[in-house]
């Protein structure tokens, strides 16, 4: 720590009399590192580690209000059992935690028993301290289905690099790109990553181009250099025509692919053959043609440069090689993980938290669900297709389920199956730090402690290698726990005790420590380490089949689909009766399902609404301001309408989709805003397993 950042964090400390406790925020994944100042254990101040290269000291909005969940008066409390039939939402009764383990342990024995460990399924949000149940129903018990919710946020991205680069989650080196050329990704919007946006802001005033292709006008897109409004579910087309100008044109890197891709030539022919021209993009994206092979040339000839999406065009079952064909942009002109591309970062040594001995290993007698119902390539569980395995059994039974803060029933598309499936199942465990519409439909319901009252050690989301931590600031919530003190005791009545040896927190953080390049007790007063940003990592080797980067996907061609991204049209296009299409984009003081029930934030926005351009709005008779009634064929909300000029005619954007229109969650949140998920089907990215949840088409009328 600077001697400068010390002795203010010092002042602060004394002027509030306060102690410091080093951690990061939870809010949103990109975990920014932290200063907590606690006094009588309670939170008076926090704010940004400024020693740390990723928050600099500043927080977001949502990280500033995030302490208010320390005093929230709706937290869940004490273990909880149904007292009612699932035909209904759930009614508790408070039980103690020596039951609830109990509990636990039967039914996990007797499922066992009775149709194998598979029966079991674990899903949760990206929590590194998951890994305690992965050692527990994964290791342990045998059941190969331990999942995280990508599927219903960034699971094309995702996979698309995954077969590419061999690459879970590149960052953006924003600070020194000169073209920046961003599809259906609203930075500045979601505000998550804050140093990142902050980043492309200075990036751009120091001269670099961005491009933003988007149906919407998003705030990211009021900060570009070039609006490019893109037809929804058009993304693919226009990659792949722009790929066919910069390989006719020769503007390609033709030393980069020929030493470091497999598959250029082939895809070179794949182009042609398939006739993927500006010209032939045009209709379908909406972009002339002379703009696309503009764009194409620019991002050629311009250094450093990247192409980079996130969500936006993966909410179309056309996602997945949308995804793949935007970054083989980058690919083919060799902008790779040099300074100003996207960045396949490099992990810092972190440890499992307790070693499960291999004798002590269960195997599992089934493969994971995924496989099984034929999405062989998807990075998680297709959670469209879950309730298929509860009710139907397909394509094997699925009996119990344990849900870690996440919430698939508000979550997920189509709520009235999702609740189906939970009302089917024999046994529901909700691990939450509010009563969520998910936790209404289990059987027994868990308080979990908040990010500021328990620990974490992961991996930061920096360019460089990152640990940071979180730590205990204040005491938990009533009688609320710590994942891995569920874990624990858990295992304890499972007789597997002996494999979570740990008392404290920092005995499991030593074994997670062991390679590190710093000791907890360091990790401890500093909050963070982070190692050197190296670039150049496609030259040492990529850890894809070939090594190298997969422009041919010799996984794809063997799950029997093109090993060529190819473009094929969206599963749900408007027609007469439903003529426009929907689209989401998120909140910067809002993220994920958890901020509505938080009332300094709920000040600031208190409701969703929806987007319609004047065009429509006149067609339609929709006033700005004013209620409007959205109905798809399957359902229909009312939701405050913003008549803007900023979005694609024949397109509405309903703003944060996942987290508006509670019927649980606390008193603040309930009852605001309007849930949009209930418009939609449950549609499935083919390859991926994701959630399509811009697969929608609906009218509009004044409420």
């Amino acid at each position: 720590m600077t001697i400068q950042n010390q002795n203010l964090s010092a002042e602060l400390a004394r002027i509030k009399g306060a102690e410091i406790v080093r951690s990061f925020c939870y809010t949103c994944p990109w975990t920014c590192p932290t200063e907590v100042y606690v006094r009588d254990d309670k939170i008076v101040y926090h704010k940004g580690n400024p020693d740390s290269p990723n928050d600099i000291g500043t927080r977001c909005a949502k990280g500033m209000a995030s302490s208010y969940m320390t005093i929230d008066p709706d937290r869940l409390k004490y273990p909880m059992k149904r007292t009612n039939p699932k035909s209904e939402p759930g009614q508790f009764e408070r039980i103690s935690w020596d039951e609830a383990f109990s509990l636990i342990a039967e039914k996990l024995t007797e499922i066992k028993e009775k149709h194998g460990p598979e029966a079991v399924v674990w899903t949760c949000h990206h929590d590194p301290n998951t890994v305690f149940a992965r050692h527990l129903l994964g290791d342990l018990y045998g059941s190969p289905n331990l999942y995280t919710h990508t599927s219903g946020c960034e699971q094309d991205r995702r996979f698309a690099c995954l077969t590419l680069f061999g690459h879970v989650f590149p960052m953006h080196d924003f600070a020194n790109s000169r073209y920046i050329m961003l599809w259906g990704m609203n930075m500045l919007g979601a505000n998550q990553g804050l140093f990142e946006s902050r980043a492309l802001l200075e990036s751009k005033q120091r001269g670099a181009k961005l491009v933003v292709v988007d149906p919407v006008f998003t705030e990211t897109a009021q900060k570009a250099d070039e609006w490019i409004p893109i037809k929804p579910g058009g993304d693919s087309a226009m990659a792949l025509a722009m790929c066919r100008v910069i390989i006719d044109e020769n503007l390609h890197d033709a030393d980069f692919v020929s030493k470091y891709s497999a598959g250029f030539d082939g895809f070179r022919e794949h182009l042609r053959d398939n006739g993927y021209t500006p010209e032939w993009a045009a209709p379908i994206c909406g972009v002339d043609a002379e703009t696309i092979a503009r764009l194409a040339r620019e991002f050629a000839t311009t250094k450093p440069a990247m192409s980079a999406c996130f969500k936006g065009p993966g909410y179309y079952t056309n996602g997945a090689d949308a995804s793949r064909a935007i970054y083989l942009l980058d690919a083919i002109t060799g902008q790779v993980d040099n300074p100003g591309n996207i960045h396949l970062k490099d992990w810092a040594p972190l440890g499992p938290p307790v070693i499960i001995p291999d004798e002590a290993k269960a195997k599992p007698g089934k493969p994971p669900l995924h496989v099984a119902m034929g999405y062989p390539l998807a990075p998680d569980l297709p959670n469209s297709r879950l309730p298929e395995a509860v009710l139907n059994g397909d394509p094997y039974p699925v009996k119990a389920i344990f849900v870690q803060a996440t919430n698939p029933v508000m979550s997920d598309p189509d709520k009235d199956k999702m609740i189906e499936m939970f009302r089917g199942l024999e046994f529901g465990v909700a691990i939450e730090v509010l009563m969520s519409e998910t936790a209404l439909e289990c059987d027994l319901v868990l308080p979990e402690t908040s990010f500021y009252e328990h620990a974490e050690i992961r991996q930061g989301l920096w360019l460089g290698p990152q640990i940071i931590l979180c730590q205990p600031a204040v005491p938990p919530v009533g009688e609320s726990k710590p994942l891995y003190d569920i874990v624990k005791g858990i295992a304890q009545k499972m007789g597997w005790g002996e494999h979570f040896p740990y008392e404290k927190w920092e005995d499991w953080g030593e074994v997670v420590m062991k390679d590190a390049p710093i000791s907890l007790d360091e990790l401890k007063k500093q909050g963070f380490w982070a190692g050197e940003i190296r670039y150049g990592r496609v030259a040492d080797g990529l850890p894809t089949p070939s090594g190298k980067i997969e422009i041919y996907s010799k996984a794809y061609a063997e799950a029997g689909h093109n090993p060529y991204p190819v473009y094929s049209e969206r599963s749900v296009v408007p027609d007469d009766d439903y003529p426009l299409q929907i689209t989401h984009s998120k909140l910067s003081v809002h993220c994920n399902v958890l901020t509505q029930n938080n009332p300094l934030l709920m000040e600031i926005v208190g409701e969703n609404w929806v987007e319609i351009n004047t065009v429509d709005a006149a067609k339609y008779g929709i006033s700005d301001d004013a209620y409007v009634i959205v109905e798809s064929p399957k359902d229909n909300i009312t939701i405050l309408a913003k008549v803007v000029e900023g979005i694609v005619p024949g397109v509405v954007c309903i703003r944060h989709g996942h987290g508006f229109g509670h019927w649980a969650m606390g008193a603040v949140a309930k009852g605001k805003g309007a849930h949009s998920n209930v418009l939609m089907d449950r549609h499935t990215g083919p390859i991926s397993g994701a959630n399509c949840y811009n697969e929608c088409k609906v009218r509009i009328r004044p409420a």
